[in-house]
């Protein structure tokens, strides 16, 4: 053993051990030094580690720019020349031959067709099934009675024409409701307009009696599922939804045009199916409220109704409501105010009912538990923990070309080109994710279920989610989207040239609707993502502006001939698409810092806070006993204040972000130590920039709704489709509860607040 004085000068060389190790004992050598101490010191190794990382990543990032350049620029160019040639008809005829029910034998067989696309265009793939609660029709009828002897005066069709021009008019679909209640039932019936909230509360203005009778609803301005509770819920015993032409715009056949085939206007036998389903409430499986069940997994099921219908409801053609609505035509109680139809002989005044006559309704249709079959296909990128996916669901009422097979064949378009790219040795920056989504008519159910089930890893790692379920109907772009991405859409848009112009698709989009990307509010995939998630999502395609070809909605006629002989001929809109989508998708995983912009969603947010109507008699009272104390008034000053500091810290912010990334682009003249510095700040930059949107999540949800996180963006109470903006605000001031309001107001303020001052 050493002395005290042999261990002094030990230690004074054990930072030296490699080259001192010879001269100690096989004893020394057991005994922990000062360096085996700093290396088993945790704070230490955490250092090494990071250390090491900036190293490693600082080394892969100068092999990548001495191998490639200009890597972003290569990358578009070849995926681009990908699409030179156009599939997308091609995929397109194959998706739209037959109606895709979730869990039947042909959903099933598409299923597996586009995983095996996916493989053979490179792509890992895989599907991913749920259990979750879904109805299929068995047999539906609607006839127009006499009410003396009960005799049948008008049997409704319930289908639409056969057309020897359009083959896919061949597979006849019922007319039914997603969700809606099986029933038999015969009553008077009163027309009860658009059957929006407002419109109810004017039949309950009137003293409509319900009580026994059955709801004759136009579709239009709301989801048509809240069309139906609405009428539940003020006592209506069935409903009955139809489709006015007047709706159409310009192109009807009152105003000169032909029908369909032989011309754009709508055929008068066409019907809208669709769900029933309460979306407003939650989406998904209305078994599983915020959570998702895998075949095998034995979880608790709850009651349907909370977001599905007690009551039958049916859809029905413009044709079969002519005699129906004709027979109430001064009758009943007149709202003047409501807007006329295409009806002949009815004035869309007078609601009913004319006891002379009555309906007999009747649904009947089967519920199961059926698995669900989502498809994804992934190429992994450099940095696994940062995802963007694509999404497209497969499920249809009919064969569905336009809705949702235009996305679909998209997705295979934007899939291949992808798949040649990684053919060339190519590899994303981040991983790319494409998903073809099942059951999404019956409620977004495959989406919603994967969000819940992967809510952890999706909230961690996802970076934006592109939705396209319509993608060409028409020739009008039409953008929704988190403001997170409005640079990168614009950006984009401005790369692309529109077919037959000499201008570019962003030139195009602002000519038609006056560069005004719309907020998202629900009825498609992207839902989940982000009113639930709070990840920025996009949902885009390009639609018709009400002076073309009339797209027949969740018809036999949304066909494969209608979109290539009106909607797209040649598949140029597809094709466009396929870019766009794929060329914003690879600007976001491309570019070392994110395309996002904190400022457009900071003055986002200034545009919709001024919009809020407080009620004056609010502004003077106290606060105290649900905020901090004060006025109401206060706070609503302290909340402008901060969303004004929030717009200014989020435009430096964003400043910084183009710095870095100028920075990066001219990497090889930085000294070693500027680019480790560098990699350090685009980290938590682009951390900062992914998280963004997460931050306006409340976790406890909105009150009677607390499926739905958002506190910015969420779909409407009283809409569905339409969203409702700042929620926490608007839907107490609506409630006239001042307590809620204040609540929502500090958790708003507060978010604002932390984001201005820690951006």
């Amino acid at each position: 053993m050493y002395n005290m004085t042999d261990k002094k000068e030990l230690k004074e060389k054990e930072l030296f051990l490699d080259s001192e190790a010879g001269l100690q004992t096989p004893e020394d050598l057991q005994k922990p030094g000062r360096a085996h101490q700093l290396l088993r010191n945790p704070i230490m190794i955490i250092l090494q580690i990071l250390i090491l990382g900036l190293f490693c990543r600082l080394t892969l990032e100068q092999v990548h720019h001495s191998a490639q350049p200009d890597p972003v620029h290569k990358t578009f160019v070849g995926y681009l020349g990908s699409l030179e040639e156009n599939y997308a008809g091609t995929w397109l005829k194959e998706y739209s031959n037959e109606t895709q029910f979730p869990g039947t034998e042909a959903n099933i067989k598409l299923a597996n067709w586009t995983r095996d696309k996916f493989l053979e265009f490179g792509l890992e793939a895989e599907t991913d099934l749920y259990t979750t609660y879904i109805s299929y029709p068995v047999s539906q009828s609607l006839d127009l009675l006499s009410a003396g002897n009960g005799s049948v005066v008008f049997k409704a069709a319930l289908q639409e024409d056969i057309l020897e021009e359009d083959p896919t008019s061949l597979k006849s679909v019922p007319a039914f409701l997603g969700y809606a209640a099986s029933g038999d039932v015969v009553g008077e019936y009163i027309y009860c307009n658009y059957g929006t909230k407002e419109d109810f509360d004017t039949l309950a203005e009137l003293g409509v009696n319900a009580t026994d009778k059955i709801a004759v609803i136009r579709y239009g301005k709301i989801f048509r599922g809240l069309k139906v509770k609405f009428a539940q819920d003020f006592g209506f015993k069935a409903a009955l939804l139809f489709t006015d032409p007047k709706d159409d715009g310009e192109v009807t056949e009152a105003n000169g045009y032909k029908a369909y085939p032989e011309g754009i206007a709508r055929n008068p036998s066409a019907i809208q199916r669709g769900s029933s389903q309460f979306l407003s409430v939650f989406p998904g499986d209305p078994t599983t409220p915020g959570y998702a069940i895998k075949p095998g997994e034995n979880k608790t099921r709850s009651s349907p109704h909370l977001t599905t219908p007690r009551i039958p409801a049916i859809p029905v053609s413009y044709r079969d409501i002519i005699p129906i609505l004709q027979k109430l035509s001064g009758h009943g109680p007149k709202v003047e105010s409501w807007p006329a139809g295409l009806v002949p002989d009815y004035d869309y005044a007078s609601i009913g009912p004319n006891p002379s006559y009555k309906l007999h309704l009747t649904n009947e249709q089967d519920f199961n538990i059926t698995n669900l079959h989502n498809v994804y296909g992934k190429i992994e990128g450099h940095k696994k923990d940062e995802v963007i996916i694509i999404g497209n669901h497969r499920d249809s009422w009919t064969p569905g070309a336009g809705d949702p097979h235009t996305g679909s064949a998209v997705l295979l378009e934007i899939a291949r080109a992808l798949g040649n790219l990684q053919k060339t040795g190519w590899k994303p920056q981040r991983t790319i994710m494409l998903a073809s989504w099942d059951g999404e008519e019956y409620g977004l159910l495959g989406s919603t279920e994967f969000g819940e089930y992967n809510a952890h890893d999706l909230s961690k790692k996802t970076v934006a989610y592109f939705n396209m379920d319509v993608s060409a109907i028409g020739n009008i772009l039409q953008l929704g989207a988190s403001p997170m991405l409005y640079e990168v859409l614009r950006s984009t848009a401005d790369l692309l040239e529109y077919p037959g112009t000499d201008r570019t698709l962003y030139d195009h989009f602002k000519e038609n609707t006056n560069d005004t990307i719309k907020s998202l509010g629900s009825g498609s995939d992207y839902t989940v993502f982000l009113d639930h998630l709070g990840i920025p999502s996009v949902d885009l395609g390009f639609t018709s502006n009400r002076t073309g070809p009339v797209y027949h909605y969740h018809s036999v006629y949304d066909s494969y001939h209608w979109i290539e002989t009106l909607a797209d001929p040649g598949f140029v809109l597809h094709n466009l698409m396929a870019k766009y989508v794929g060329l914003s998708v690879l600007k976001l995983s491309e570019t070392k810092v994110y395309q996002m912009k904190a400022s457009d969603y900071a003055a986002e947010i200034q545009r919709l806070y001024e919009k809020v109507e407080v009620p004056k008699n609010w502004l003077s009272r106290n606060i105290g006993h649900c905020s901090k104390g004060g006025k109401l008034d206060d706070l609503l000053s302290d909340t402008e204040q901060n969303i004004v500091s929030l717009k200014d810290a989020a435009a430096s912010f964003d400043e910084e972000a183009v710095e870095l990334q100028t920075k990066y682009d001219n990497w090889d003249s930085l000294s070693w130590w500027e680019k480790i510095a560098l990699q350090w700040k685009i980290v938590k930059t682009n951390h900062k920039l992914k998280y963004f949107e997460r931050k306006f999540l409340n976790p406890d949800g909105l009150k009677d709704r607390p499926w739905f996180k958002h506190i910015i963006y969420v779909s409407g109470r009283y809409t569905g489709y339409a969203g409702q903006q700042l929620p926490g605000l608007v839907e107490p001031i609506e409630d006239n509860d001042f307590e809620t309001f204040v609540r929502g107001l500090t958790f708003f303020n507060n978010v604002v607040n932390n984001l201005a001052t820690r951006i």
